[in-house]
């Protein structure tokens, strides 16, 4: 199969466009200094849905498409992201897959502030997590929430005629927290808002939301599901939590991904797949699975998921002595193949090493010449595989391994469901 049947194989059923809103919000001065983030599912606003499992399905989209398809640098660059989260998530039903560092957890105004809640607030809080009370209205149910924020939002409209009544009441229970309003309009409001003391301001009058959207490489919900086994589990090792997250190509870019956001001090720095799941640790990793399990943004698709380990198998298995970084470049050389994504763009979201970059970008070094041999050797080009420095017997004989391990690979993980 030629390179270009393969790439055309590879992206048939394996690709799902996935959209993030966000809206900005602006400080005094008018200077952008965070987004909200906003579910997006084909134009329809979160506000559509309806309460309990799809709004649980909707915010694990946001997060996941956030922190795992597109990237934190990608939507916010270094600014904080706020994201409306569900009760679930709150009391600890949900998992929490991103860091505290970067992110504003709001609670929204139809969550019962009860006991379970307040306990989560803190539990989140001592973890490092900043919170904001949503759309706050002066409800006296939600003032114990209101006591441990650190944003309280406002929104001018909802509130009408008691706007600065519910403003004095959030500062009565609250004067440290750092007040938003929202539904800005026009510059008047702006400057009413500004004099009555707000220190954020959100509304169509700075920024109107805004969809992001890109392309993303679905895992397989077969290997979601024992991965979660395995990782809930106390007997899995690192070297099988390793080879079931290995097994899909969707799967390995999420982690890459994450561990090289600025979140992590990883940048430049990640030379297998091994040591981005350590650095991810168990717990993240596990909540990112059961999220992708619930956010509905798992597939299966054999073809796809054979060819890319094949790739990335062959490349390690022709330089034993730097497998990591040959098997890292292979596998990100795929993925971009299915993603019809230029190979210098992905590997800016993923954070992986200057070796790794250089394999796959520029085809130097050893790994490099390996990806270029394979690459020829999938195209039928026995001139640059041999150009690269291998012979092809030797490409031919370390790609037929690799596309049968991959296929078993594949079919053992069926056989176990």
């Amino acid at each position: 199969m030629s390179g270009q049947e393969q790439t055309s194989a590879l992206s048939t059923g394996s690709v799902a466009t996935v959209r993030v809103g966000r809206q900005g919000i602006y400080d005094r001065d008018r200077r952008l200094v965070a987004y909200e983030l906003l579910f997006r599912a084909h134009g329809r606003p979160a506000a559509e849905l309806a309460e309990g499992a799809e709004q649980d399905h909707a915010t694990s989209q946001v997060i996941s498409a956030t922190f795992g398809d597109f990237g934190v640098e990608q939507i916010a660059g270094d600014r904080l992201l706020f994201i409306n989260l569900t009760r679930g998530f709150f009391t600890g039903e949900l998992p929490m897959p991103c860091a505290p560092s970067q992110v504003v957890l709001e609670l929204l105004e139809n969550i019962q502030v009860d006991d379970e809640v307040i306990a989560g607030l803190r539990d989140l809080r001592a973890l490092g997590y900043r919170i904001a009370v949503d759309d706050f209205a002066g409800e006296e149910r939600r003032l114990p929430a209101l006591a441990l924020a650190d944003y309280v939002k406002i929104d001018v409209e909802a509130t009408g005629e008691r706007f600065e009544e519910v403003l004095a009441l959030a500062r009565e229970h609250n004067p440290d927290a750092v007040l938003v309003v929202e539904r800005i309009e026009d510059d008047a409001l702006f400057e009413r808002c500004l004099e009555l003391g707000f220190d954020l301001f959100q509304g169509y009058g700075l920024q109107r939301p805004v969809t992001l959207e890109s392309v993303s490489l679905t895992p397989s919900q077969i290997v979601c599901l024992r991965l979660v086994r395995a990782l809930t589990g106390a007997e899995a090792s690192i070297g099988e939590i390793e080879e079931l997250v290995a097994s899909d190509p969707a799967l390995s870019l999420r982690v890459f991904r994450t561990v090289g956001s600025a979140a992590y001090g990883a940048r430049n720095e990640i030379t297998s797949l091994r040591q981005a799941i350590v650095l991810l640790g168990r717990r993240q990793l596990c909540s990112w699975v059961v999220l992708m399990l619930l956010g509905g943004v798992t597939s299966v698709d054999t073809e796809s998921l054979t060819m890319v380990l094949a790739r990335a198998s062959a490349c390690a298995r022709l330089v034993p002595a730097d497998s990591d970084v040959a098997y890292t470049a292979g596998l990100l050389s795929g993925v971009a193949a299915v993603m019809g994504l230029p190979e210098d763009e992905l590997v800016e979201t993923t954070g992986v090493a200057l070796s790794v970059r250089a394999a796959l970008v520029e085809h130097r070094g050893a790994a490099g010449h390996a990806l270029e041999a394979v690459l020829a050797y999938e195209d039928d080009d026995s001139a640059t595989a041999t150009v690269s420095g291998h012979a092809v017997y030797d490409v031919s004989r370390a790609y037929l391994a690799a596309l049968s391990g991959a296929m078993t690979t594949l079919e053992t993980i069926a056989e176990r469901r």
